[in-house]
């Protein structure tokens, strides 16, 4: 609280209970400010606290004050958005290509007719075959005979080395292809034997790969 008895002095108690006010109260957010002239003329000049009785009272109200400047609220960092990684199409792999099972190549047998033929079979003991043979009379010609007759015979089949199976049967093939290509007439039954043959060497371990 102040009091100034001179007139003149008025102005700057005023100023200086302002500035006053001011630097007191930066926590405050506003205030009221009370004129007081007393029975002499005295004039006083209070915040916040009512004139005495007796005297002559104004009321000012100041406005809102700033308040003292806080620290600045550090801002946390946002944390960083976690990214789901993209699912990942797999295409299914191809089966791996397995070479085929081949098997040793079958036993063959090298034969011969009756008549001095050879030929490469698939047995050891083929099925006989009846030979024509001339019948004669009791006379010993040809011409009482009592009709045509045949003698069964066997061929006789020799099993190839395994050693020279495989040329054995590159060469059976070869013979089969040229007697379809080369047999003429009706070569159905030809192709037939050459297609059978050739399985058979191909599913064979004489074919690599």
């Amino acid at each position: 609280m102040m009091s100034i008895h001179a007139a003149p002095f008025r102005a700057f108690t005023l100023a200086v209970a302002l500035s006053a006010a001011a630097l007191c109260a930066h926590a405050q957010t506003s205030m009221k400010i009370y004129r007081c002239v007393d029975a002499s003329g005295a004039v006083t000049l209070q915040n916040d606290v009512a004139c005495p009785k007796g005297s002559q009272q104004s009321v000012r109200n100041i406005g809102v004050l700033p308040t003292m400047p806080t620290a600045p609220v550090a801002v946390k960092p946002a944390a960083p958005a976690v990214t789901t990684p993209a699912a990942v199409s797999i295409a299914p792999q191809p089966a791996p290509v397995t070479s085929a099972v081949r098997s040793a190549p079958q036993p063959l047998f090298q034969c011969r007719t009756w008549d001095d033929r050879d030929y490469l079979g698939d047995t050891a003991e083929p099925a006989s075959s009846c030979v024509p043979v001339t019948s004669v009379g009791i006379d010993g010609s040809s011409a009482l005979a009592a009709g045509q007759t045949c003698e069964m015979r066997q061929d006789t089949c020799v099993a190839v080395p395994v050693e020279q199976l495989c040329a054995t049967w590159k060469k059976r093939v070869d013979e089969a292809e040229f007697r379809w290509k080369f047999g003429g007439g009706r070569n159905d039954e030809r192709k037939a034997e050459f297609d059978r043959l050739a399985k058979v060497y191909r599913d064979s371990t004489c074919v690599s790969g």
